[in-house]
């Protein structure tokens, strides 16, 4: 049996020489593989977002940031060479550690620089860490970038200073427009690079330094524009860069913002005659009257947003710009555009927020169009003329007066996102099954009571959003058709459960069934799911989870459920999130241990017996309605505790033990505690870094508070009878940030 780490692989040749079969190695054995990219890894057509390769053959893992007490363990190590700073040099450390990010990377590079400088050189190294990027980190990131084609360097730039925290489809959508083919492969590939992350609700991420690498690609430290697809993401240095026309022909984005918002500034066509390449144009100026009509000149323009209160008839004065794509106009006063015909090569129009009532039939006229968003608009209807967008991809209108959809969205053959959430929309028309490509549909909180039976048409739908009070209606059957469901999300719906063919789902990853109080039982469910969150009033039965091998996450609440199995839980080898709660009642004898792979677990404790082992990965421990006193001796292997969390205990006193023997453990929360009057926090709690109380109604003495000599985070809230804090207490804490107390 051996344990064999492939560091820094790129292809699969490699893996091959040095671990080709399995029978090389004994029974038991493990190879780890680290790598930059993963794209050779992932055949074409698997799906690398599933943590088990379709291949079987492994397992992908992505790297989390690093805790903040391993980030500092790691940089303790490598600047000072032990395990624990100086006082001096706690404050300073935890800033440079909090100013890299948590990257193992800049982590490793700056403390071996640090080693053996004095705390000013700390201090000077933190403020240049500010603003500029450390050479020896970049060129190692560099690595990355220099191997990305030409388009997805463009990509990753816009993502570092245009796209950030921007949903994806979005972004997507305007990258398809501008390279004229399909960008979603380009995404994927810096995603498998480590270079980008997709969040859970579909948002652009990147780490704060590969932020700092592409400002330090298209703004470099002299301030001088010379680089090729130099974009200016600072207002100041666009406003400096007009002001004294020093723009070139380099420059292609300009974020331009004045000093002085209630000032007025004039910019003069002579200002820009350099800047002949700008591809895209911001404009957030409160006070922005008028845009002149030799912005037509700008003939590479393809993105301009406006964002002002005071525009005067935007659409008139830029129809002339023959390249534009993406059109971002807010803030604009109550007025509606008598024509939108003249923009006809737009590809993306987001309208005015709050004011326009309603869309413009010539609508019809922008054939190029492939995002529509008038989210949080007073129109009531859309036009019929609407159906005419056949290339129409994305379709936002969230938190309308919309009641009801036009039957020619049924036209909408192209649309692949409808989101409808939070308006008025009480039924959709059956005509919905015509849109074949679709794949996000979001009736997030509408007026929706059923969904409709053609539903089932939707064979290319990924994501299906219906959280709604509502929800009255049952789950229709047809919903087993949606081969490429990946989340569905139904929370506070009101159906009694769910219908067999759900099993059908063989790519459901998500299922939220949260606060959908109707619900008595499941059926079998897909062995795809990695998340599952079900709470309901009216629970009978726990699921029988046993088959959900893949599962991550787990959440089950139920206040009627009489005699709790949960052996099938106990069997799932990936999980890793776990919330068991059924009611006040204690849960059979369980040995959580198990589960090697658990870092979050939150259960009942009515009896200590209920409780007989836990894994030694767990990181997060709440207990939930503690009837009696603890068994400490169980928490004695939880070597990687961080926090512990009592969540209404219902005793008068605690004693806590083992917990100062635990190396990482440095946080304590208590919630609803009615009758404990005493919190001794001594010798078990000596080194703890956070102190959260809440709701302790008689709790007058935190006995050895003034000894916490590591205590950061200081809360007591609704602790009604302290009426202050003991001053010498509060003086010992030297090492304290935060303190609440009310």
């Amino acid at each position: 049996k051996v344990l064999v780490v492939l560091d820094d692989i790129d292809n699969w040749d490699q893996i091959m020489r040095l671990a080709g079969e399995p029978n090389w190695f004994g029974g038991g054995s493990r190879i780890i593989i680290t790598t930059r990219n993963i794209e050779f890894l992932v055949k074409e057509g698997e799906d690398d977002n599933l943590p088990i390769s379709n291949s079987g053959q492994f397992s992908f893992y992505d790297m989390p940031k690093m805790n903040s007490h391993d980030a500092l363990q790691l940089f303790y190590e490598r600047a000072l060479g032990r395990a624990k700073p100086p006082p001096s040099y706690m404050d300073i450390t935890k800033k440079l550690v909090n100013a890299l990010g948590g990257l193992p990377l800049a982590l490793n590079v700056i403390g071996s620089t640090l080693r053996g400088k004095c705390r000013r050189t700390w201090k000077d190294t933190l403020c240049k860490l500010k603003k500029v990027m450390n050479e020896d980190v970049k060129k190692k990131l560099m690595i990355s970038y220099e191997v990305l084609e030409i388009n997805q360097r463009q990509i990753f730039l816009d993502i570092a200073y245009f796209c950030f925290n921007k949903e994806k489809t979005t972004a997507v959508t305007y990258w398809d427009a501008i390279f004229g083919y399909p960008t979603e492969i380009e995404v994927n590939i810096l995603k498998r690079m480590s270079l980008i992350k997709i969040s859970y609700d579909n948002k652009l991420w990147m780490h704060d330094q590969l932020r700092d690498l592409g400002s330090s690609i298209v703004h470099p430290e002299s301030g001088e524009i010379h680089m090729k697809g130099s974009r200016l993401w600072s207002p100041k240095d666009s406003f400096r860069v007009v002001q004294t026309e020093t723009g070139t022909r380099d420059i292609v984005m300009l974020n331009l913002g004045t000093p002085d918002p209630n000032k007025t500034y004039i910019f003069k066509h002579k200002q820009f005659v350099h800047l002949v390449n700008l591809e895209k144009l911001i404009l957030r100026w409160v006070r922005l009257r008028k845009i002149d009509k030799s912005v037509g000149n700008l003939q590479h323009l393809d993105y301009l947003e406006i964002k002002s209160e005071a525009i005067e008839s935007p659409l008139e004065t830029i129809g002339s710009l023959k390249s534009l794509t993406v059109l971002r106009i807010e803030r604009t006063p109550s007025r509606k555009p008598h024509s939108i015909g003249n923009l006809a090569k737009v590809k993306s129009l987001i309208l005015p927020r709050k004011e326009l009532q309603k869309l413009p039939d010539s609508i019809r006229q922008l054939d190029s169009l492939l995002e529509l968003d008038v989210r949080y608009l007073k129109i009531s209807k859309l036009p019929q003329s609407i159906g005419n967008l056949e290339r129409l991809k994305v379709l936002r209108i969230q938190n309308s007066y919309l009641e009801k959809l036009p039957y020619s969205i049924g036209r909408l053959q192209s649309l692949i996102e409808l989101d409808l959430r939070e308006s008025r929309i009480g039924s959709l028309p059956d005509c919905i099954g015509n849109l074949k490509k679709l794949k996000l549909l979001n009736l997030h909180y509408c007026c929706i009571s059923e969904l409709p039976k053609t539903i089932g048409m939707l064979e290319n739908l990924e994501e299906l959003d219906a959280c709604s009070e509502q929800l009255v209606g049952e789950i229709p059957s047809e919903i087993g058709a949606l081969s490429s469901l990946k989340y569905l999300y139904l929370c506070n719906g009101h159906f009694s459960g769910l219908p067999t063919t759900i099993n059908r789902l063989t790519n459901l990853q998500i299922l939220n069934l949260l606060f959908c109080d109707s619900i008595q039982q499941l059926p079998k469910l897909p062995k795809s799911l990695i998340f599952l969150r079900l709470r309901s009033n009216s629970l009978t039965i726990i699921p029988n989870c046993s088959n959900l091998t893949n599962l991550v996450d787990l959440e089950i609440i139920g206040y009627s459920i009489e005699e709790p199995n949960i052996e099938g839980i106990m069997r799932l080898p990936a999980l890793e999130r776990l919330t068991l709660r059924v009611g006040k009642m204690a849960l059979p004898p369980t040995d959580f241990s198990s589960l090697s792979q658990l870092q979050s677990l939150r259960i009942n404790y009515a009896k200590p017996q209920s409780l007989i082992g836990l894994p030694s990965s767990l990181q997060n421990l709440s207990l939930c309605d503690v009837q009696s006193p603890i068994d400490w001796l169980v928490f004695s292997n939880l070597e990687n505790l961080l926090k512990l969390s009592i969540n209404r205990y219902l005793l008068r006193e605690i004693r806590f033990k083992v917990l100062g023997e635990l190396r990482k453990f440095n946080e304590l929360e208590m919630v609803g505690c009615p009758l404990l009057k005493t919190l001794p926090v001594l010798p078990c709690l000596k080194e703890i870094q956070c102190l959260s109380l809440f709701r302790l109604p008689q709790l007058i003495e935190i006995q050895g508070l003034g000894e916490l000599k590591s205590m950061q985070n200081l809360s007591i809230r609704s602790c009604n009878s302290i009426k202050r804090l003991n001053e010498y207490d509060l003086s010992n804490l030297q090492n304290l940030k935060s303190l609440r107390f009310y």
